[in-house]
């Protein structure tokens, strides 16, 4: 029997499939990748209270978006954490009161914005976080940096620190907003010593789009140094 006569043999056969068959396995496929546990309160829940650039005129300085985040932070404990139950079974959940993985257990809630202050500070330090993250990231470089004489401010980002459902209205303009009050409360407390600005990920081009600003005299201060970790920009 001829070489090629005796491979097909071996080869499957695979069924011819129609164009409404095809459709209708994609149909079954895409509803199973759907299915899942139910959303909880932190993936629905609209949290008012959240900073943005519309509100800048009316929360001005950076004690005023403190302010504001102590509402937003009693908004979450009232919609999130008020209606996610307790117990062993959440014992890992953040939003469950008392879990393992609650922030309020914490020597302090590194969701929150942080202020490190400093008796006559070399210069000032503005942590800028990433995507989806919090000021908690960063906490650890913060701590050292205060530790050498630097008033350091770790700035939650609008969106971040609360809950996934924080991040679906978000927009850039909000950060960079948030950006410019932070910036400016540092250099209230340092004066003209130095200010640098350490942006992970997302928070690298926030530290850039600010530097840039300050440059052409739109914003202030100018940062003396930017510190970029795994940035998050396209060259």
């Amino acid at each position: 029997m001829p070489r090629t006569a005796r491979s097909s043999r071996h080869q499957p056969v695979l069924p011819r499939l129609s164009s409404s068959g095809l459709a209708a396995g994609l149909i079954l496929l895409f509803l199973s990748g759907c299915s899942g546990p139910p959303l909880q309160p932190w993936h629905t829940e609209a949290l008012t209270a959240e900073f943005t650039a519309a509100k800048a005129a009316e929360v001005r300085t950076f004690e005023g978006y403190r302010r504001l985040e102590d509402r937003l932070f009693a908004e979450l404990d009232k919609k999130v954490v008020a209606a996610t139950p307790t117990g062993p079974t959440y014992t890992l959940v953040r939003y469950s009161r008392g879990s393992a993985a609650d922030p309020e257990k914490q020597d302090a809630n590194w969701n929150r914005s942080f202020e490190l202050p400093a008796e006559a500070p070399a210069g000032g330090v503005l942590l800028l976080h990433g995507m989806s993250d919090s000021p908690y990231s960063l906490r650890t470089l913060g701590r050292r940096l205060n530790q050498q004489g630097y008033w350091v401010i770790g700035l939650r980002l609008p969106g971040h620190g609360t809950a996934p459902s924080g991040l679906l209205d978000v927009q850039w303009e909000d950060m960079a907003a948030a950006v410019r009050l932070g910036a400016a409360h540092l250099a209230s407390k340092v004066g003209s010593r130095p200010i640098h600005f350490v942006g992970y990920s997302t928070g690298a081009p926030l530290a850039l789009d600010f530097s840039l600003d300050a440059l052409e005299g739109k914003a202030a201060p100018v940062p003396a140094g930017l510190v970029l970790i795994s940035p998050a920009i396209g060259l």
